[in-house]
């Protein structure tokens, strides 16, 4: 490297190299090499042998610490600074590495140059050791702090005093307090959030009908479940004491999932419900109920359903089918029904018409109702469970099971069947046995 005047007073503007005499100096100049590097461009790399240092002398630097959660931001420096250096006197991996941010000029020091420098000179080892005391004192700081924090974040004890210490972290960490602090504030609003939609989940489990109240007031052996596969669902149940003395029983599941959906399945229950406690008119309150999702569907949601109203007297059931998985009737000997399907489903179009079929239950007879969180749950290989393996297992021997063990029995299967995958849809079951 050319020696100069100029180059001389940019080295003795670092602080570490200030008292050099002027044969060492020469003798550091004479070994560097000048080089420079683009915006992005790698200096030095973490993990890798230290067996040079540099001397920035134009643009800025970032320092980042390696993760398995990404780089993370450790310091800025500035011309001129010296970076490297650490590692290189005591034969250490790069500890972090050094990107450009902006063009930058720099001189590279070999190792030996380095060492026979810093031997010839006390005064810049005791600069490394001071600037590494230094950041010893900040890096306990910034530890003690975060450790705080992160048990602050664990018992939700974050105040806002914290949380502004963390938004005002100490220079060389600036980078990195500042994601600290970002991603405390997104815990505490996630955090909000998981509250929010558990209270939601109690409130939309609290719409649903009292399956066990309903069974022994109205005296049938019924059973009904919802499984959501988030906290809040799109799938429903419904159970409705008629004034004509029958008993409306349904389940829907809407398009979507999450909040949309739970407010659109509420929505759609309850409008279904009001009509039929007007008037037990299972197709008329459908269709009022369809005619208004309609006119009010700005979110262009819908749901199928498949509504039926049952008469305990003679066994008779009427029922509509909007769109949804067939309805089975499974008879004493082991036989599954399947009932017709058909029309669309509810919110789509007006106006809609729905066709009413009816069929009839014998003593020790089985109705059953589901979603297709069922039928379509899936294995690791991602096979689904299927309509034929459910009427498989309805066939099977079950002289004289209740409604909530066919119910329980079928939820184990689904359960056995995923082995382990996670549930991606609602999962709805309704019985009725006379």
């Amino acid at each position: 490297m050319k020696d100069s005047p100029e180059l001389r007073a940019a080295i003795r503007a670092t602080r570490a190299f200030r008292d050099l005499s002027d044969d060492n100096l020469a003798l550091l100049i004479e070994a560097a090499e000048l080089e420079t590097f683009d915006p992005d461009a790698v200096l030095m790399v973490q993990g890798e042998s230290s067996d040079y240092a540099m001397l920035i002398l134009e643009g800025e630097v970032t320092v980042t610490a390696d993760s398995a959660r990404g780089a993370i931001p450790i310091s800025t420096l500035k011309a001129p600074s010296l970076v490297g250096e650490l590692g290189s006197l005591a034969q250490l991996p790069r500890s972090a590495t050094a990107r450009a941010c902006t063009p930058v000029t720099a001189l590279r020091f070999g190792r030996a140059a380095l060492v026979e420098v810093a031997c010839a000179t006390p005064s810049l080892l005791i600069d490394v050791i001071a600037r590494m005391g230094e950041r010893l004192r900040k890096f306990n700081g910034a530890v003690s702090l975060y450790t705080e924090a992160l048990g602050a974040l664990e018992h939700h004890e974050l105040d806002p005093a914290l949380l502004e210490e963390l938004r005002n972290p100490i220079p060389d960490l600036a980078d990195f307090g500042q994601t600290f602090g970002r991603m405390a504030e997104q815990l505490i609003l996630r955090r909000q959030r998981d509250d929010e939609m558990a209270s939601a989940a109690v409130i939309q489990r609290a719409l649903l009908p009292r399956v066990k109240q309903f069974a022994e007031e109205s005296r049938l052996d019924v059973w009904a479940s919802m499984t959501p596969a988030r906290d809040i669902g799109g799938d429903f149940f419904d159970l409705v004491p008629l004034a004509d003395g029958r008993v409306a029983l349904g389940v829907g599941d809407v398009c979507g999932k999450g909040v949309p959906a739970a407010l659109f399945m509420g929505i759609t229950r309850t409008l279904i419900r009001i009509n039929l406690r007007e008037a037990p008119d299972l197709p008329g309150a459908i269709l009022k109920a369809n005619a208004y999702l309609v006119d009010n569907n700005a979110g262009q949601l819908f749901a199928t359903a498949l509504y039926a109203a049952y008469d305990p007297r003679s066994g008779e059931l009427e029922y509509c089918n909007c769109g949804h998985l067939p309805g089975l009737i499974r008879r004493p000997g082991g036989v599954v029904e399947t009932l017709p399907v058909g029309g669309l489903p509810v919110g789509l179009f007006e106006p809609m018409k729905t066709a009413v079929h009816k069929a009839q239950l014998r003593a020790g007879d089985l109705f059953f109702l589901y979603t297709d969180g069922v039928t379509e749950a899936e294995d690791p290989d991602t096979r689904q469970f299927g309509e034929d393996r459910l009427e498989g297992l309805l066939a099977k021997k079950g002289h004289g099971a209740s409604a909530s063990q066919w119910t329980a029995r079928i939820e184990a299967a689904v359960r056995a069947f995923a082995r382990g995958r996670s549930q991606f849809d609602d999962i709805t079951c309704l019985a009725l046995r006379r």
